[in-house]
This record gives structure tokens, C-alpha cells and sequence, in this order.
């Protein structure tokens, strides 16, 4: 008996993934006098695709997924940004900014011969990744922003909104916990709630995305204003992304785009198309009844849409 469409699957990724074993590779890399973590699958006979994660202040591990892409022949290069991970700390946090973010991305690219890659960012990753761009554009193959955001304002209202879908109860004690900074177990289920409904829709936390929140810089968000109180009623008005929104000069790009989101996304839908519409010929995805972690939520879905995309540059 043959396998099943699902079982020759599951085999091919298996057997993808033991051949990708001996193509992983990790070490250090010295970006603008610090030390930054990167790990690196596959051996990129199709180009490679560098990847930007979120938080701010989390770690590469949550793109783990990522190296689905390896077995079409990508390479994929994760790494830990400044003060992530097991990255090297900033001598300070008050001058922790996107754009040295962005320089940061590209420096590593160079460091690491990579070439002209495919800048993937996740989330905040997003953000970062469009930031680089801007900056940075003659080292990009093309651009994939996945649940990210152009501007401050625009995430801002989207937070809102979603905090508003939440059931009353949960409402208000969401609120009075932004309001107060202080943490109750009412506050605690209202989290849960937004987690379930816009942020990863799983029961069961998948180990790469516990690990990662293990591992999470809490003064990274603080300086760049994710931590701050009063963030649903006054927006992000504090940190060094207050302010923030690059919309204006999106139309510069000329890089192929992939602009993904879920459509429960706490990084709203209109979030990606206000980038969608800023981008020249960019191509949006909204993917159906998912939320801010498709890379978990189907992975194959995922894995295909951008896989798909890569192809086609």
C-alpha cells in the first residue's frame, strides 16, 4: 500500500529535514562591534532568504519553520538581533532604534556573503524588514512582510480595535491593566483571550514560540515603547519608535513584495494593505481564519505561499 497525499508529506519534509542536518550551521558573526547569534539551513542552490524576527526583543527560534524552505533548495539564515538571544546586549538601551536595526540586517548580510538576498521579517520583523529596504535596497532579491506594519499609528488603531472584539468582562480588565500596568488574574485571562483570538491560535504552544518568550529582552519592547502604560488609550507615544511610519516612502521600492497576514491578526488586515498600496505591484495575502502566527497555525499553508512567491522571482 502506498502513502497517503498527508503521509508522502510528512515523509518529504523528513527526509528534508535529515538532509538539511549536515547543511545547518550556526556560530557568531561581528556586526558594528558586537557579537550576533546566527544559525543557517540548507545550502541555497535558489538564492537565500534572511529572516527578521519580532518582538521586539524576541529570538530567531519562533522561525524555526522557516526552514521548510531549505528542502526547495533556500537557504535560510535566522539570527538574534541586537540583545536578543544569545546575541551580544547594547552597551545601552536609550539609542536602541530601527534604523541601527536596519543597518544592522545588512551589515550581517555582508559579513555572511550572502549576496542579494530575500528579506523575510515577521511582526516587528516586518517593520524592520521594510525599514532595511528603504535603507538598504541594493542587497534585496525581494521583500516578504508578514503580519508587520508600516506605521505606529496604523498598529495602533488595529490594537484598538481587536481590544474592543474582546468580551466585556475581558475588555475592562484589559483595559485597566494597560491603564495601571498592573497584572491580575483578570488581566490574565483577558491576555489569554487576545492570544487565542489575534495572536496565536493554539491551545498547545508549540516549543520554538515558548522558548523564544523564555527568552525574550523585556528592555528592548521598554525602549522602543512596546511596554509602556496607557499604550490602547494614548498609542504609542513613548520609546524610540513613537512616531514612527515610513508609509509615505513605500513607493520608492521596486523590489517584488509579498505583504501576508491573518485575518484575525492583532497586526490587522489594514496593516498590510496599507503596504500593499504603497508598493508598486506587490502581492497581498489574507490568509482566512488565521491569526499572528502562521508559520504554527499551517505551516504548510505558509510554508507554500512564500515558497511559491520565492519561485516566482
Amino acid at each position: 500500500m502506498g502513502l497517503s497525499a498527508d503521509g508522502r508529506k510528512e515523509f518529504d519534509r523528513d527526509r528534508g529535514a535529515a538532509s538539511m542536518a549536515s547543511q545547518e550551521r550556526e556560530g557568531y558573526v561581528r556586526v558594528r562591534g558586537k557579537r550576533l547569534f546566527y544559525r543557517s539551513y540548507g545550502s541555497g542552490e535558489r538564492g537565500t532568504v534572511l529572516a527578521l524576527h519580532g518582538g521586539p526583543g524576541l529570538t530567531h527560534d519562533y522561525l524555526t519553520p522557516l526552514a521548510d524552505l531549505a528542502v526547495s533548495g533556500y537557504r535560510v539564515v535566522l539570527y538574534d538581533q541586537l540583545g536578543c538571544g544569545r546575541s551580544e546586549r547594547p552597551d545601552g538601551y536609550r539609542d536602541y532604534t530601527i534604523r541601527r536595526g536596519a543597518d544592522d540586517a545588512d551589515e550581517l548580510r555582508r559579513r555572511l556573503k550572502l549576496g542579494r538576498v530575500h528579506l523575510l521579517g515577521h511582526s516587528y520583523g516586518g517593520a524592520l524588514a521594510l525599514e532595511t529596504a528603504l535603507r538598504h535596497p541594493e542587497g534585496l532579491r525581494s521583500l516578504i512582510v508578514s503580519s508587520g506594519f508600516a506605521s505606529m499609528d496604523t498598529l495602533w488603531r488595529g490594537l484598538r480595535q481587536r481590544v474592543a472584539q474582546l468580551s466585556p468582562a475581558n475588555r475592562r480588565a484589559y483595559l485597566r491593566a494597560d491603564r495601571s500596568g498592573v497584572q491580575t488574574k483578570a488581566s490574565a485571562r483577558a491576555d489569554e483571550e487576545f492570544r487565542l483570538r489575534f495572536s496565536e491560535h493554539l491551545k498547545n504552544q508549540p516549543y520554538e514560540l515558548w522558548k523564544t518568550f523564555q527568552l525574550a529582552n523585556p528592555r528592548i519592547s521598554a525602549a522602543m515603547g512596546f511596554s509602556a502604560k496607557r499604550i490602547i488609550d494614548d498609542g504609542f507615544r513613548n520609546g524610540t519608535l513613537a512616531g514612527w511610519d515610513v508609509t509615505p516612502k513605500l513607493s520608492r521600492l521596486r523590489m517584488p513584495t509579498l505583504v501576508l497576514a491573518g485575518e484575525y491578526d492583532h497586526c490587522v488586515p489594514a496593516c498590510a494593505r496599507e503596504i500593499h498600496r504603497a508598493i508598486r505591484r506587490s502581492r497581498l495575502v489574507i490568509a482566512p481564519g488565521e491569526g499572528h502566527m502562521p508559520m504554527f497555525e499551517n505551516r504548510d499553508r505558509f510554508t507554500s505561499v512564500v515558497r511559491d512567491f520565492l519561485d516566482s522571482v
